[in-house]
Formats: C-alpha cells, structure tokens, sequence
C-alpha cells in the first residue's frame, strides 16, 4: 500500500502541473471549447480521487501497524486506540501537508462540479489557479515532507514511539480536519479572484459565487478554531480557552479577514464600491492562511500546537511572495474595472458602516500579526528574542472588539445611501436606552468594571438591534400574509423568505452570545491554589470540595493516579458531583500530562486539576477555577456556525422564484 500511496501522489502532482498549464494556456487565449474545458474539469476531478487514494493508503499503513514506514513509527504504536491512530495521520508534519493537499484538491473538486453554470471564460482561469495551489502543496508533500519514505533501519521495528500525548485526545480528531477545511476552503474565493482578474470577467458575477465558498470556509474555520479553544480547555489544565498563542492567531489571522470580506463584498454587490479592496481582503485572506502554515511548519515560533523546527519554511515565503506580486500586477492590469461605480456619500450609511467594521477587523488583526511576529523582529534587530503576553493582545483588542460589536449592532439596521435623523432615531433610540438602563442596573448591582458594565451592555444593545430589525421585517411582511406580526406562521414566512439575512442575524447572535460568556469567565473568574488530604476540605465561592481517595489505573498506553474529590453546595452540602482529576504517565513517551476534572453549569464551570502528589502519597496539590458562564461560549459557537450553515446552503431555486417580491419588499425597510 506504501508503494500505491507513494505512486497516487505522484500521479496527483502530475495532473496537477497539466491543469494548471492547460487551464492558462485555455484561458490565456485559446478558444474555450466545450472538450477542453470538460478535459480540465475532469483533471481537477482526478486530483482529488488520487490524493484521496494516497491519504487512504497512509491510513491503512497506521491502521496496520506498518512500522517500515518512518511517519508511522514516528508517531504510533501498536498500544494507542484506533482513534488515535488515525488521528495520527495528521498528527506530524508529513501526513498534515498530505491532509492538506487532498482537501484544497476536494474543493477544487466540488468547485469542477458546479463549472457548468459558471462563466465559461472564466472557468478555465479558475481550474487553472485551483490546481496552482494543490500543485504547491502536494510539491512540498512529494519532495519535501513525503509520508511514505521507508525507515532508514537494518532491523524491523517491533513498535512505534506513538502520538504526542496531548494530541490523544478526542477533539484532535477533529479539530485539526475542521481547522484544515477551512483554510482550504478559503483557497476557492481567492481562486475566483483571481481567475477574474485574469480573464478580464470583472462584473460581480465572481463576488457572487465567491461570497457562497467564503462563507463555507469561514464556517469551518470558525468551527475549527473553537473545537481548538475547547481542546485546549480540557486538555492543557491552565483553565482558559484562548492563550494568545502563536499558531492560534494563526488561524484567527484569516477568519478575521474573511469576516471582513464576507461584510463588504456585499456594499460591491448593492453599490458597485469597494471593488479594489475587496480583492485586496480575499487575496489576504488566502495569503494569510499560507502565512500560517509557514508559522507552524518552519520553527521561527515557539508553541504547543507548532510542528518541530523544518527546513521548509523558505517554500513558503516563496510562494506567499509569487501570491501578493501575482495579485498586484493583475489589479494593477485591471485597474480600470476595478474603479468604484459611486463614492460613500454619508458617514451614516451601512457602506459606510461596513466599510468602517472592516478596518477594525483590519485593526485587530494587524495586531494580533505585531504580537505573533514581535519576537521575530525583537531578535533580527536586538538579538535577543522578546515575546508579548496576553496583557498586550487584551489591552489593545479589548477595545476594539467591543467597537466591532457596536458596529454590528449598527451596520444591519441603518439605510443603505444615507440615513437621516428620523430614521436613526427610530432604529437606535429605543436600543440604546434600554443598554443604558442596563449598565445603570449592573453597577448597582455590584459590578463596577468599566469594560465588562460595556460589553454587557453593548451586547444588550446588538441583541434590541436584532430584535427591532426582525420586527420591522415581521410588520413589513404583515401587509402581504395578513397575519399577526409576530405569530409563529409570520415568523416562519419572514425566516424562510429571507433566509440570508436572517441568517445572518443567528451568526451575529451567537458573536453576542460569546462575548457575554467570555467577558464573564474573564472578568469574574475565580483562581486558587490548594492542597488535600483524604477527608480534607476546601471551599471556595458557593462550592466546597472534600479528597475522598486516590486511584490508580492502568491502561494499554499509560499509567494514571486519579484524585476523587466530592463537588458539594455550601447552602445545603448536597453532593453534586465527584470529580477525578489525574495525572496520567505515558510509558512509551516518558511524558507526564494532566487530565482536568470538570463540571459544566449554566451558571459556571468548575474546572479542577491535579497539580500533583507529595513524596508522602497522601497529599494532592491542585489549583481550582470558577469559570462563569463558560458553557454559553460553546452555545454560541454552535449558534454561529449553525447561522453560518443556514447562509451557506442554497434555497430551491423555485423557492427564490416565488419568494422574490416579498424579499424586495422586506428588503427596503
């Protein structure tokens, strides 16, 4: 299978260099017929099937237990679960690159599907740009990073040295694929991008069908970036979800500019603005998530989630530079088309608004980019290599998230053109008050913190925005179904007309949703530091705890010690749970990790971790938090992505047929 994985791959990158050539000599020239552009549809086609044979063929050799194969006996052992094992594929640097390259191939795959609706003089240009980016990868893959290299030893290896242990854990099977989809699935709208430039086809039929596959890879991007918040929450023991960490801003880099992308592509498609930036944000966002891979891939960051140091990071700066000079000669070709058909004409419309929302998405990320690179530039200059904390990424983007969620709260519910004062009143009067009454009602209730009073509050007004919006849609609607503004039926009519929109409205309430929950495990977090012995208690905010007993187990992969504690209520000393923090010794590692004890609430999180056992054996060192509304992050991670899916999914085209004239009247509220 070694040999069959080895020879997919090959035929992969070869497919590969032919569409990417036939697709620009088609393009460039050449008449677009019919056989040639179905020759290239079915090369992309190929690709995918061939990486997807090659990424099956690792799979059956880690399944199998193929110890002559180095990437397996590098990170697998006969001891680890199945999961484990095929999490494993993806657990090193070799078979992640492979992982890569089958799934930007998927997409281009998916994309070859739909072409027959697409522009046909633009097809050929995208075929050719999709295929540039599976011919970049599945290049390091074959020649720099191949999985399938044989193990250099004159003895058979009877076992492997297994999976990092912090990487055995069930969300690793899944977060890195989802994190994965997502910064593949941003390689389609930057292919557009390009293949419009290239071919001259600058109406907004390309931002169209791009704004679709942007919002599919921010989807999993999203996903994938909160699947890691929770990883590292269960598994790294340090009582947060988000540590500012290199290679997770990393991935935060692009959602940031595709969020700001997903918003301004829409002031292109109503008003003919912004069409220079827009290419400008796309082609970030794509370079962005190159950018990361070379953070991860060549060692110049220290992290936890970062592969060991390679030598290949110059492969990307390579092709990151061949990305921004290709994007800029072509807009620079194009810079006719790409003139705006009208200026802004008011500060207080929602271009506006939406143009102002994407520099402060710019602004953040451009400081998150000064934070992760800081040590970098401190070392080229001073040679020594200083590092910024998370008070630096919190003091500057507090503030600027907060804005960012203003503007939310402002960006749907203004008038496209120009708003006058009637009209903004109308929107924003009744919101804003009842935020102000809200902040006046926290502080009197104890809470005295300027930023959380505001972001609970601003949270409050983005929620009456939603709120007013829908109604204003619900008694639009009214005139047309005659039914009660907001009875279920009228509801369901306005959501199923106007699905976009309000779906829209579901990913902005899922933001409002997170940002209250992380304001409150911030600001109101509670953090000790204690030591148990059997029958000992501690207490702590509306808990106490009390050390039953030590356990210890053994397992195929490694040995444990548990401590059982009794969660129970000070009102009442009920017992509500029974924690079992452990600390957990893997044999064939000799690495030593914790595994958290947790209790999720509505109210709180209690979230405990055993430090560790004194030389007498009866005593635990563990360091507890209170974590306050912590699981309302998760449920809004859920909403957002379930608001991302309701935007994604195409209606029946019947369905936009008949629904057309009740959204254009809805629309013009």
């Amino acid at each position: 299978m070694i040999e069959f994985g080895q020879f997919a791959l090959c035929i992969a990158w070869m497919l590969s260099v032919g569409v990417v050539i036939g697709g620009a000599y088609v393009g460039s020239g050449a008449r677009a017929l019919p056989s040639r552009l179905e020759s290239l549809r079915r090369g992309t086609l190929l690709i995918a099937a061939t990486l997807g044979l090659a990424l099956v063929a690792l799979g059956y050799a880690f399944v199998t237990n193929d110890y002559t194969v180095q990437y397996v006996w590098q990170y697998s052992n006969r001891d680890m679960p199945w999961i484990y094992k095929i999490t494993a594929i993806w657990g090193g640097m070799d078979g992640s690159m492979l992982l890569w390259c089958f799934l930007v191939a998927l997409f281009a795959a998916c994309v070859a599907l739909r072409s027959l609706v697409y522009p046909r003089a633009l097809v050929a240009w995208l075929f050719s740009f999709l295929s540039s980016s599976t011919l970049f990868f599945t290049s390091i893959t074959l020649f720099l990073t191949n999985p399938f290299r044989y193990l250099k030893s004159p003895v058979a290896m009877p076992d492997g040295n297994g999976l990092n242990p912090l990487l055995q854990n069930e969300y690793m099977a899944i977060h890195p694929p989802m994190l994965y989809l997502g910064f593949t699935g941003l390689a389609v709208p930057y292919a557009f991008c390009m293949a419009a430039l290239a071919s001259g086809q600058m109406s907004n039929d390309w931002i169209r069908l791009t704004r679709r596959w942007t919002l599919i890879g921010w989807t999993f991007l999203t996903a994938g970036i909160v699947l890691g918040g929770h990883w590292a929450y269960l598994e790294l023991g340090w009582g947060g979800f988000w540590a500012w960490d290199p290679v997770e801003n990393a991935s935060f880099l692009p959602w940031l500019t595709a969020t700001a992308f997903l918003h301004s592509v829409m002031v292109q498609e109503r008003k003919g603005m912004l069409k220079i930036w827009n290419v400008f944000l796309i082609v970030l966002t794509y370079a962005l998530t190159v950018f990361g891979t070379f953070l991860t891939r060549s060692g110049i960051v220290q992290s936890v989630h970062a592969f060991a140091s390679t030598d290949i990071g110059w492969t990307f700066l390579v092709y990151l530079s061949a990305i921004v000079l290709g994007a800029l000669g072509l807009s620079i070709y194009r810079r006719a088309e790409l003139k705006p058909d009208r200026a802004i004409e008011s500060f207080f419309s929602r271009e506006a608004v939406f143009l102002l929302n994407n520099l402060v998405l710019l602004s953040i990320c451009f400081a998150v980019l000064w934070g992760v690179m800081f040590p970098v530039f401190s070392e080229a200059v001073t040679g020594v290599k200083q590092t910024v904390g998370i008070p630096f990424f919190n003091a500057v983007n507090v503030p600027l998230f907060l804005a960012l969620i203003l503007l939310m709260g402002v960006g749907p519910s203004i008038a496209w053109k120009r708003s006058s004062l009637p009209q903004l009143l109308r929107s924003f009067a009744i919101p804003f008050l009842l935020a102000f009454v809200v902040a006046v009602a926290l502080v009197f209730a104890g809470i005295v913190e300027f930023y959380p009073v505001l972001a609970y509050a601003i949270s409050f007004f983005g929620l009456m925005t939603i709120l007013g919006e829908m109604n204003r849609g619900l008694a639009a609607q009214k005139s047309i179904t005659n039914a009660s503004t907001w009875s279920p039926s009228n509801v369901a009519t306005l959501w199923r007309r106007q699905r976009i929109k309000y779906g829209a409205h579901v990913i902005h309430f899922g933001v409002l949703l997170m940002t209250v929950a992380i304001t409150a495990s911030m600001a109101h977090k509670i953090e000790r530091e204690f030591t148990l012995g059997p029958g000992e208690r501690f207490e702590i905010g509306r808990f106490s705890l009390e050390l039953n007993e030590f356990h210890e187990e053994r397992q195929a992969n490694y040995d444990g010690i548990q401590a059982h504690v009794t969660l129970r209520a000070l009102t009442d000393e009920k017992p509500l749970a029974v924690l079992a923090p452990e600390l957990r010794f893997y044999r064939k590692n000799k690495e030593t990790t914790t595994e958290v004890a947790l209790r999720m609430g509505q109210r709180e999180d209690v979230y405990l971790v055993l430090a560790g056992i004194d030389e007498t054996g009866t005593k635990a060192s563990m360091k507890i938090f209170i974590n306050p509304l912590q699981v309302w992050l998760w449920y809004g991670a859920v909403i957002m992505v379930l608001g991302g899916v309701i935007v994604a999914i195409p209606a029946p085209r019947g369905a936009r047929v008949r629904d057309s004239q009740t959204t254009k009247v809805a629309q013009s509220v």
